[in-house]
This record gives C-alpha cells, structure tokens and sequence, in this order.
C-alpha cells in the first residue's frame, strides 16, 4: 500500500505523524508524496485556527473527489467528525485517544502506546521527540483542551532510550516537544522536565538538545540553571507562548500571569543565556482587545526585544468563551495582524545584525547553491562554506547578514 502523508497544525501532530509512518513502513506500507498515485490519504488535522479547519477540510474534499480512501486523525477528526462523514461517509475516523492504535485500526496490526517514539528514519539531520501531551489550561480563546484534555507524560525511562538510539544512530539535534512541555511529569518517579533535562544531558555523545514551545509560568531559574550547566549540549533557543502583553486582555484571555511576569522570565533567560533567541507566540485582535491594548501589546514586544514572533490574528473557535463575545471587524484585525508582522520583521532583523562579529555553533544541514545552510543553537540560520560536512558542528565568527540568512566563517 501506498500512503500519502498530511499533517496540519503542531509539531506534535509532526511527530506524531513521523511516529506512525514508520510503524507503517514496517509493515511494508510506502510513503507516496504525490496524492494521485496513493492507495490512501492520511490526515493528521487541527482545529486552532479556521485556517487550519478549512485546510484540512479543502483536502478531505479533494481526496474523496478523485476517489481516494481517506484515514484522519488529529484535532479536527476528535471535535468535528460529523463534518468529515458529510465529504466522505466511509472516512475512517481515527479520534486522537486513539491515534497510538493507527496500525491496528488501519492494518490489524498489533500497536503499542509507546508515546509515539521514533528511530528517525525519516532522514532528517534533526530528530523531534514527543514526552507529553494534553493541555488542560481552558484559555478563553483555545480550542485544545477540548480536543487534548488528557495529560500524560513518556516515561523517563523510555525517553532516555529513544534519544540515546538517536543520538547513536547519528543526530546531532534533538527537539524535546509537548502540546505543554513545562507539564511534563514522568508517570513512574514523579520527575519533571528539570530531571528529565538533566538526565538526558548526561548521555554520552555529541549532540544538542533544544526545547519546543513553553509556558511562560513553566519556566524558572532552577530550569534555565540545569541547562546553562549543559554548556553545547543546549541550545539557547527559547519559544514562549506569551499570547498578549496588555494585562488586562491577558486576564480576559484567561491566562494565569501578567506582563511583569513575562517580563521577569525573559530577564532570568538573558540572565545566563545574553545571545539566546527568544520567540514568542502572540495573537492579535481578541475580541475584547482595544486600541490602546494593542498599542500596549506593539510597545511592549520592542520594550523586550523578542527575537521574532509566531503571529496569529485571533480566530474564534466553537466551544470557547471568547467565541461569544463581539468579535472585531476583518478588516481592522487585518490591519492589526500587518502592524504584528512590521513588529516581526524588525525583531528579526534586529537579532539577526546583533549576531555580527559573534561566534556561534551551528550544525550544518544541507547545500545550497555555493554554500552548506546550517542552524545556529540560537535558531538562526547561517550559510558556510559548501566544502564542509554535512550533520557537524562548527564554530562560526558572523561576518554579515541578509533578510533570510546569516554568512559565517568556519
């Protein structure tokens, strides 16, 4: 058989889908990357945005158009199954308690809740691995606890041998990832993420660890400490689901902090790590976010200097509190969302120049043209030298930089 992969949304669902395409192919299932040659199209959805709703849809749509057999998991899938039935009445509906037993339901094979390890035979120089999943904040504006309200954690155990056979197979670079990583509680010692950091530091090898997104209420000095004293084995990259920056939306937002907050944590990361990349995830337009809330919100991203953004323009979302509530007009959220990505573009470009005459260790993924692109542990990218080697570490003195690109010597 053959399996056209699509993922939407997280890079859980990422990993997730990386996880079950491997268990496929060991029972001889082959990946397809055109959508007209497969025998089956495997959906992993998500619900966050409309986008992403009407994305996911748009395929199911197509797929059942030119007769395909449909198998689809995700967010969407859990919450919505009764809108996929209406396209395709014989869509296998796989809800994501259920995800882990893909293979059975799928091929009758036998599956085991593993947490969706991987071997990373995907090819990739860069491994992503999955140790918590669920979210039970019920923000005002989020759709996933609905869809992800279970919490549960891998095993400690587990993730130090499936990182430990990455790292012998021959990554150099591991994404630990959650839906809320700082949650991350292993089921049998109680451990959370400072002893799960600590214990996969002390592997032996050459490799580096970096960090999905994280709460800033789970993010503290005993964390940002652990992995200081990680030295190369860390990279000093940190994405902060921040959302806002006006007190008073984050409260209608339902989240459980405030701009001082964020401000203290962004201090405690620049405290050990000056050079690091500091990301924030932030939504623009929640219905209830006025003008001067947004002024706030411009004035306080450049007061902290974030190293770039994830910018969304708020999307209401069935089930949620913020749903009800008067929604801004498109076309101001429109102008809003703009003035988000000027703020953006500055940020990076900011970051991107104070890197110059720096060194930084960067890992070299792939050739371009006449150079080798590689990745900073600041999360930049930077081209070197073509005559270098692919998955290696290398020292780089910054000597400029470009809209899309940072120019290092070796």
């Amino acid at each position: 058989m053959r399996i056209y992969y699509k993922t939407f949304g997280c890079r859980v669902n990422q990993i997730e889908t990386e996880s079950l395409s491997e268990k496929f192919s060991f029972l001889g299932v082959q990946t397809e990357d055109e959508l007209k040659n497969c025998d089956m199209v495997f959906i992993n959805s998500c619900a966050v945005t409309h986008k992403a709703e009407r994305d996911v849809l748009a395929l199911v749509k197509k797929a059942a158009y030119i007769g395909k057999k449909i198998a689809i998991t995700g967010c969407y899938a859990s919450l919505f199954p009764q809108e996929i039935i209406k396209i395709d009445p014989h869509a296998i509906l796989i809800p994501n308690p259920q995800k882990h037993m893909a293979a059975s339901i799928l091929f009758n094979a036998k599956s085991d809740d593993n947490f969706f390890s991987v071997k990373g035979s995907c090819k990739r120089t860069r491994a992503f691995v999955k140790v918590q999943d669920g979210c039970n904040l019920k923000c005002s504006y989020c759709i996933v606890p609905y869809a992800r309200s279970q919490i549960n954690s891998k095993p400690l155990r587990i993730a130090i041998e499936e990182i430990s056979n990455l790292v012998s197979s021959g990554f150099k670079e591991i994404t630990i990832s959650g839906t809320r990583l700082g949650c991350y509680k292993c089921p049998e010692t109680g451990y959370g993420l400072k002893e799960l950091l600590e214990a996969l530091f002390a592997l032996s090898g050459d490799f580096r660890l970096r960090l999905s997104s994280i709460e800033p209420m789970e993010i503290d000095e005993k964390i940002i400490s652990v992995c200081k004293e990680a030295k190369d084995k860390f990279c000093d990259h940190f994405h902060i689901s921040v959302q806002h920056l006006s007190d008073r939306v984050l409260k209608e937002m339902r989240r459980p902090y405030n701009f001082k907050f964020i401000k203290e944590r962004v201090e405690i990361i620049r405290k050990y790590f000056p050079m690091a990349g500091i990301f924030a995830d932030v939504i623009s337009s929640f219905p209830s976010e006025n003008e001067e809330d947004f002024s706030i919100m411009l004035d306080r991203l450049k007061e902290l200097s974030f190293s770039g953004l994830h910018a969304f323009s708020y999307s209401p979302r069935p089930f949620t509190p913020a749903a009800s509530m008067p929604q801004i007009p498109q076309k101001e959220k429109e102008i809003r969302s703009a003035e988000v990505k000027k703020i953006d573009v500055f940020l990076r470009a900011k970051f991107a120049f104070s890197m110059r005459n720096k060194t930084l260790r960067v890992l070299s993924l792939r050739k371009k043209d006449e150079n080798m692109v590689s990745l900073s542990s600041n999360f930049l990218k930077v081209l070197i030298s073509k005559n270098t080697e692919k998955n290696k570490f290398y020292n780089v003195k910054i000597a400029g930089c470009s809209a899309d690109f940072l120019y290092g010597e070796i």
